[in-house]
């Protein structure tokens, strides 16, 4: 193992020469939908390696659309690339664009990357992914990187609300005298034999299974491949020292993939990304939320490569982004101008100097957010079904319209917070195929994730009129859009507020942690979103390794959608808020007692695994002010439940949320540039917000 680790440290040289090679096909010929997000991809991992990893624009080669045929990559290999004469020592192959089956006329399928439809004539829309991983096999460096967003598995509808598939049907193999209609119906003949090649050397990640789905989403104006942008969006705001199964394992456990449970991550070369930090480089600063791009004038653009997603549909004018300086002493010598957000398309903003006296950085200088400002009527936005007809939509737009906190919104076009729609045939076989604990009502009305996921218990009766199916389903669209505002003041990479959240089963080593303060030098286990039975003991560790105490709330969205208080507890009548000292731990629920550590009331041992099966999300809300308001409106409406034990369901969450958001942040100020009476500040050296998610079985 020495001799591995000393040939790792020699790569990770500084001077280590880098190549990338980034391939994203939106067009493809034929008919079905286009993807959209697949250049956006591109530029995803084009900034990163850039302005992240160092490389210069030379050594990264893009190929999109028309450019990305199989003569393109194969020369963009042999030249770009050099194949085994003349190779980086570091290396980074992407593809995003559509996967496939193919059959042959052997009973046996072979996955296939499609690529641009314009060598068609020459029989070659497609490079078959042995062929594809024999390329990466003759490039002469094992310090290889490659990512392949796209999925081979294909299942009717292609659209599910804000996620298009990146599959196509299985397709014949030209001259094999075969077809997709040789092979009947399965339970009629054995599934036919899917052979997946041996991966090449290096790490390969993939955005899922051979047998599971991939999808590009729709995120705040702009989409992109589910994948690299988790992937992309973590890594700029990773401290330096992570390893890659620790990236991996972080961005596999992010709620906006949970929701979308067909599709799961995959990374071969397990054993090696443990030992190396993400495409063999190391990184240099933590918690980086973006970068400039250009400056023209007193304006310059930036890249908001680092802003967690869930923070980005509240991200409003008036942010101030500080500089970040590479040499620490010239830093703290002089501090940098902050900048100030005046608008943003996407991830592409536009800022201005917050004094006049001021002088912009040099193109290249990272950024991290100095204050946030959050826009404090927030509403959700409700994707109509396509499975709704036209009188349906123009009722159930009507009902909602008569909410100031909400409104539609077509889910082709821009990013919902989840779906209204009707039970089909096919939805009922296959969500009771996942246990549900009764069957679903075809045709009634329900609720389901922005992917097609079903929210637990939103299912109405058969022949409820859409109007009052919508005033049925007001109190659970009002717990969603509360904890869609809480997460807007998601900043474990921007706060300085030093505070650690660990997910671990009892006895066992943390599996799932919120974030990293200091260097990451242990890996997870088991890696990909963690699963916990129901009722199992399950705690929560949270660490103060700061100089300020703070006060704070743990708050559980569960499988239905719905927000729970966890802590501070009913038992405690609310006297008290949470309080996590400096220097030291809170543990949820209660351990035996220890020396060192702050314990809060007993509560059951299945605190955190009580809920039904699903996707759970924990958030740690914690400010360096007592919280006094909230925690008055959480004793009163725990007298009106009469509740006494943990969880308690919020009532009334956004009212809650409301007074906690006030606390948490300050009101818009003259001072600041802005007036605006319908944002807030949330300033990340007084406020943190942490997620853990994880699901239950």
């Amino acid at each position: 193992m020495a001799w591995q680790s000393e040939r790792y440290g020699q790569a990770l040289a500084a001077n280590s020469r880098k190549l990338a090679l980034l391939i994203g096909i939106n067009r493809y010929p034929g008919e079905g939908s286009l993807l959209q997000g697949c250049l956006m991809d591109v530029e995803l991992q084009r900034e990163l390696l850039l302005h992240r990893f160092g490389f210069a624009p030379p050594e990264i080669l893009t190929l999109t659309d028309g450019a990305a045929t199989l003569s393109g990559i194969q020369s963009a290999f042999a030249e770009h690339l050099g194949g085994q004469s003349r190779t980086a020592e570091t290396v980074v192959v992407h593809f995003s664009g559509h996967g496939q089956w193919l059959a042959g006329s052997d009973h046996r399928w072979q996955p296939a990357l499609l690529l641009s439809g314009s060598e068609a004539s020459t029989g070659m829309p497609a490079i078959p992914l042995e062929h594809f991983f024999h390329l990466l096999e003759g490039l002469g460096t094992a310090q290889l990187t490659t990512l392949l967003d796209c999925g081979f598995t294909h299942t009717a509808p292609s659209v599910r609300g804000n996620w298009q598939l990146r599959a196509r049907p299985v397709a014949a193999v030209k001259g094999s005298g075969s077809s997709p209609s040789a092979h009947p119906s399965i339970g009629s003949v054995p599934e036919p034999q899917r052979v997946w090649p041996a991966p090449p050397k290096g790490l390969l990640i993939t955005a899922t299974t051979p047998q599971d789905l991939a999808a590009e989403a729709s995120w705040p104006g702009f989409y992109a491949g589910v994948l690299t942008y988790l992937l992309t969006q973590y890594l700029w705001e990773t401290t330096p020292a992570t390893r890659l199964a620790v990236a991996f394992n972080q961005v596999s456990s992010r709620r906006e993939l949970g929701m979308f449970a067909c599709q799961r991550p995959t990374l071969e070369g397990k054993e090696t990304a443990r030992r190396i930090p993400p495409y063999f480089l190391n990184l240099t600063q933590s918690g980086v939320s973006g970068v400039i791009q250009d400056v023209k004038g007193n304006r310059a653009q930036v890249w908001l490569g680092g802003i967690p997603p869930a923070a980005l549909c509240g991200l409003q004018p008036g942010t101030l982004l500080t500089p970040i300086s590479a040499d620490v002493s010239q830093e703290a010598a002089k501090t940098p101008t902050p900048l100030v957000l005046r608008s943003r398309s996407g991830l592409l903003a536009q800022v201005q100097l917050s004094t006049p006296e001021g002088q912009f950085p040099p193109v290249g200088t990272p950024l991290r957010e100095n204050l946030r400002a959050i826009s404090n009527n927030l509403k959700l936005l409700v994707g109509l079904e396509d499975n709704l007809g036209r009188i349906e939509k123009v009722d159930i737009t009507n009902a909602i319209a008569s909410f100031s906190w909400m409104e539609t919104a077509n889910p082709h076009e821009r990013q919902v917070d989840c779906l209204l729609g009707r039970i089909t045939p096919e939805m009922a076989a296959a969500f009771q195929a996942d246990t549900l604990p009764k069957p679903l009502q075809v045709n009634s009305y329900s609720l389901f994730w922005p992917g097609r996921e079903l929210l637990l218990d939103s299912c109405g009766p058969v022949g409820e009129a859409a109007a009052v199916a919508v005033q049925r389903l007001v109190p659970r669209l009002a717990h969603l859009l509360a904890a869609k505002r809480l997460r807007t003041t998601l900043n474990a990479a921007s706060s300085p507020l030093a505070v650690v959240a660990e997910l671990a089963s009892k006895d066992k080593a943390p599996s799932l942690a919120a974030r990293f303060t200091q260097a990451v030098t242990s890996t997870p286990v088991e890696l990909g979103m963690q699963r916990f039975m129901r009722g199992d003991p399950l705690r929560l560790t949270l660490r103060n390794n700061g100089e300020q105490d703070l006060f704070g709330y743990v708050l559980m969205t569960d499988p239905t959608g719905q927000l729970h208080l966890l802590a501070p507890m009913p038992q405690d009548n609310f006297t008290l808020p949470l309080r996590l000292e400096a220097q030291n731990t809170l543990v949820l629920p209660r351990l035996p007692e220890t020396e060192g550590e702050l314990r809060t009331t007993p509560g059951s041992s299945d605190l955190l695994t009580c809920n039904p099966q699903g996707l759970t999300e924990l958030l740690f809300v914690a400010s360096t002010r007592p919280l006094q308001a909230s925690l008055e409106a959480l004793k009163s409406m725990a007298r009106k439940l009469g509740v006494t034990r943990s969880p308690m369901l919020l009532n009334g969450p956004l009212e809650w949320t409301h007074i906690l958001m006030e606390e948490l942040t300050t009101r818009a100020a003259e001072s600041l540039g802005s007036g605006d009476p319908d944002l807030w500040w949330l300033d990340p050296a007084q406020s943190l917000t942490l997620s853990l998610t994880y699901t239950l079985v």
